[in-house]
């Protein structure tokens, strides 16, 4: 609890510090007066004034703010030419872009220095989502997909990667899943259960990508593999029982899920030590014999997933980077878009008791540059939701001035107090939703009250 809470304060208090590092920077810079430098809210736990500016931290570290001199419409303004409102409207509006902006660079900059230390990238996730292995007995088998399937949309939402088939599937609405399949240029609609799980995914449906090759990466101790004899590092070259026999991945992984209690013998090639004289690689014929867990039928190892390692230069790395966080900006527009329609479902959202889970998960791999990946990414998403139209939240506040441009005049006091609180109300409203929202995904809240 304490390595996560830790995690959690790192991720937040980076993207937050940015955040408003980026409104006071500009505002600095125009020279607007800055009253309060705050990262949190509520009470005042420390801090220091300099420049006429109180920089404090606060007790809740949910959040931070900027507040500027003549900046809200119910305060007494004086109209002295540094406060907020006394600056044309271009000036104000970089102030609030300022913010989003600043998250947005974190995100590039953290890419890009991935890119150039060299980032490993799954290959089958830019392919075509055509399905490999369909577990027998599994959602996706009694719905009728089958290997060879070519995904076209899920939920109505065209798919052209696997990784977009994966996000679809991540964001589709509570309930059966609808996808349509080409099959032997015949398309075909099929209808999925919704699984026992709340993560939906390949894997919880029953079906997974393809491999060219069958190296295996890691063996389960406790599993039939292991107990055979099959090790990490073997090539699985066919599989052999009665009345049947693979080569391929999908025929393999069909093969075992169809094939409890009962022995199969597999053909692997097992590479020699290596010495200075390497011993030459040796096929070996295995039986094992598939047994159930956790409701699947295996033998217990799992394949190496083929990789491609993109390094670059810093040009072509900052090119890929802003790329990269471009297609992640305008997917998380798509999905917020889909949730106000009803194709993918609000469970998508996620707040702060998610982050925290998220933010120890990523710290606990050990890997620096996987922690960074992930700081990155809510800070490109922080990014984004500040530029939502919403009142009180940056965007809002873009929008208004933009508004006010295009009709050439100030609206109302009046007018923009009632945003404001309408805003304030909605954002409450979002925050309750966001946190039950999370505890749902820890909590079954249907079981308790039954």
């Amino acid at each position: 609890m304490f390595f996560t809470l830790l995690a959690f304060i790192v991720v937040l208090g980076v993207c937050i510090t940015i955040h408003e590092f980026g409104h006071f920077a500009v505002a600095k810079f125009f020279k607007i007066r800055v009253l309060v430098f705050s990262l949190g809210f509520g009470p005042r736990l420390f801090g220091f004034t300099r420049g006429g500016t109180d920089y404090r931290l606060c007790v809740l570290p949910l959040g931070g703010y900027v507040k500027m001199a003549g900046e809200t419409f119910d305060e007494d303004r004086q109209g002295q030419p540094d406060e907020f409102l006394s600056h044309p409207k271009w000036h104000r509006l970089l102030v609030a872009l300022a913010g989003p902006f600043m998250n947005i660079a974190l995100a590039v900059a953290i890419l890009t220095s991935s890119y150039m230390q060299g980032v490993p990238v799954p290959r089958h996730a830019k392919q075509p989502p055509v399905v490999g292995p369909v577990a027998e007995n599994s959602i996706a088998r009694r719905a009728g997909l089958r290997s060879g399937d070519f995904i076209v949309t899920v939920g109505g939402n065209p798919v052209r990667t696997w990784e977009e088939m994966e996000i679809a599937l991540g964001t589709a609405p509570k309930g059966p899943i609808d996808l349509e399949v080409e099959r032997k240029a015949e398309r075909l609609r099929l209808h999925l259960d919704p699984p026992p799980v709340q993560t939906v995914d390949h894997e919880s449906l029953g079906f997974r990508f393809r491999i060219p090759q069958i190296r295996v990466a890691r063996v389960d101790p406790k599993a039939p593999a292991y107990k055979a004899g099959l090790k990490e590092g073997d090539e699985i070259l066919s599989v052999q029982g009665p009345g049947k026999s693979g080569r391929t991945y999908d025929e393999v992984l069909n093969i075992i899920t169809e094939s409890k209690g009962i022995p199969l013998t597999f053909e692997v090639r097992r590479a020699g030590p290596p010495q200075a004289s390497p011993k030459p690689a040796e096929v070996l014929h295995l039986t094992i014999t598939p047994a159930e867990s956790n409701g699947r039928v295996s033998i217990g190892f799992f394949p190496e997933v083929p990789v491609d390692f993109e390094k670059y230069g810093l040009g072509q790395a900052l090119v890929r980077s802003a790329k990269r966080n471009y297609e992640v900006a305008i997917l998380t527009f798509k999905i917020i878009g889909r949730i106000f329609t009803g194709s993918a479902s609000v469970r998508t959202i996620s707040g702060p008791l998610e982050i925290a889970r998220l933010s120890g998960s990523a710290a606990r791999t050990g890997d620096p540059q996987f922690f960074l990946g992930f700081l990155g990414l809510i800070s490109l998403n922080l990014g984004v939701f500040n530029l939502l139209p919403i009142p009180i939240l940056d965007g809002g506040v873009i929008a208004l001035l933009l508004v006010e441009s295009l009709l050439r005049r100030e609206l109302s006091l009046a007018f923009k107090e009632k945003l404001v609180q309408v805003g304030f109300v909605f954002l409450i409203l979002l925050m309750g939703f966001v946190v039950f929202n999370d505890l749902s995904k820890i909590v079954d809240f249907d079981k308790l009250f039954r």
